[in-house]
């Protein structure tokens, strides 16, 4: 017989299992709490009657969600969210993450439970993005979020599963391989043409009339750039001062003297903790992609410009470690991929300008 109780306005009562009772349960009774004394009766009445029939599965036993047990017969949508929600804000590149993590729960394999996943599924997610055309270091990054999922409900959430993008590393050609580090520079007449767009009026009141210089003579990241607040300029003549980078270390970016004037305009009037450029990430880029193409440049990236300002400084005798100190790179192998000098400038520090002038005579002749 249940017994049934009212305390601060709610109806708690307790169910107790019958003598015989062979099913598996936490504890001999089980209480819940509503609102209304007819609300209770019902659930008493259902519960007692379940015992009786021994039916009845005590609900102490399953996991609740969230619980690294109930993740194995969730849908791994579940623990994208999960890890979305505790992993991902901590990371440097969290709202680029988010945006992919969205991009995985609408996928197939996000409906799936832990125990119907298998490698199988990732081959035919990896086979169907470089269907659709995506580069190899794209579809690389995405298997390696899935992989780091896996990886944080195995060793974070004690969860008793294989991680299916491990095995599929080992496979030949299992994990798309980048191709050569990209090595786009920029040709002939056009840092000219796009300083001219610039300065036609037509993009007078964007961010790009400040930003593309100092990106071409920096050699930032356009993300550190654009996070750039007017007191990391004012600490330091000819620096900005970036106390937390993508490395998590402090950095001292060198800038030149128009430069640094420049930076100096924008921070105007602004107080230390105001970013100078107020763009947002996705305008920023979507007008980009016009400029390029009004200055008839229009596969240049943004990042190609990270590439042409450290080659530059490298041409005029910055060393290894200097430029380390610029760019923030850790590791020279790492930075040796940005520098990218043209056939003409590797002659020419090879064997000096006067070696171009004798190709040049030559082919007059």
């Amino acid at each position: 017989m249940a017994s049934i109780s009212k305390r601060a306005g709610k109806w708690t009562v307790t169910a107790r299992l019958p003598d015989g009772f062979t099913g598996p349960y936490k504890s001999p009774s089980i209480s819940a709490t509503f609102k209304s004394k007819r609300d209770a009766q019902i659930w008493t009445d259902a519960t007692e009657s379940a015992m009786r029939l021994g039916t009845w599965k005590d609900p102490r036993l399953d996991p609740k969600p969230g619980t690294s047990k109930g993740y194995l017969d969730r849908p791994f949508r579940d623990a994208i969210v999960d890890y979305t929600r505790l992993v991902t804000p901590e990371k440097k590149g969290a709202k680029q993450e988010s945006s992919m993590m969205k991009m995985f729960c609408r996928e197939t394999f996000s409906g799936k439970t832990l125990r119907e996943l298998s490698v199988e599924d990732f081959v035919e997610y990896r086979n169907r993005r470089i269907g659709e055309g995506r580069n190899a270091s794209t579809v690389r990054n995405n298997l390696n979020t899935i992989s780091a999922i896996f990886e944080w409900l195995i060793h974070e959430k004690e969860v008793k599963a294989d991680n299916p993008i491990a095995s599929l590393r080992k496979r030949r050609r299992g994990i798309p391989q980048p191709r050569g580090s990209r090595d786009r520079r920029l040709r002939p007449g056009e840092e000219d043409r796009i300083l001219a767009e610039l300065r036609s009026g037509t993009w007078q009141n964007t961010q790009w009339a400040a930003l593309f210089p100092i990106l071409l003579d920096t050699g930032m990241r356009v993300g550190e750039a654009r996070g750039i607040k007017a007191g990391w300029v004012r600490q330091a003549r000819g620096f900005v001062i970036i106390p937390d980078t993508k490395n998590n270390e402090a950095r001292n970016v060198a800038l030149s003297d128009a430069a640094y004037e420049a930076l100096l305009r924008q921070a105007e009037g602004e107080s230390d903790d105001a970013e100078i450029f107020k763009a947002s990430k996705d305008s920023s880029d979507h007008e980009w992609k016009k400029i390029r193409k009004a200055a008839g440049c229009p596969d240049l990236r943004i990042h190609d410009l990270r590439h042409e300002a450290l080659t530059r400084m490298a041409a005029r005798g910055a060393d290894l470690k200097t430029l380390m100190r610029q760019s923030g790179h850790k590791t020279v192998a790492v930075l040796m991929r940005y520098l990218n000098p043209t056939d003409e400038e590797h002659r020419a520090k090879l064997f000096g300008k006067a070696a171009n002038g004798i190709a040049e005579e030559a082919s007059a002749a």
